[in-house]
């Protein structure tokens, strides 16, 4: 899906490395948690909570320049929120999910390289 980048993220923060090592480890450990309620709400059919949830990986996605992971957690977002092309979900479920395995590694050697 993408390689990270952190130029966003270095400019909100001012190149603070320490700051930008809470927002890696944030995301490390808050997206899986997400992705899984994702998932969950889906199984459900809870579609707000869906909606909920893609909403809040957004901003995680952006940070680090994974923009296309931000556009399908978007789709996920709108989806849910306006319980429609519900056939669709499930695709960019596992979009969402394979996109962002595809990254930790790249995200904990970031954090590595900052520490």
């Amino acid at each position: 899906m993408g390689k990270i980048d952190l130029s966003y993220l270095e400019n909100i923060t001012g190149n603070d490395n320490e700051v930008m090592i809470e927002m890696l480890d944030l995301m490390l450990s808050e997206t899986p948690k997400h992705i899984s309620k994702i998932k969950e709400a889906h199984d459900e059919k809870n579609w707000k909570e869906l909606g909920a949830e893609s909403h809040k990986l957004k901003p995680m996605f952006l940070y680090v320049g994974l923009t296309g992971l931000n556009e399908t957690a978007q789709d996920l977002e709108e989806y849910g929120k306006q319980e429609n092309n519900l056939n669709l979900i499930p695709a960019l479920i596992d979009e969402l999910e394979k996109g962002y395995l595809e990254v930790i590694d790249e995200l904990k050697n970031k954090k590595e390289e900052l520490s």
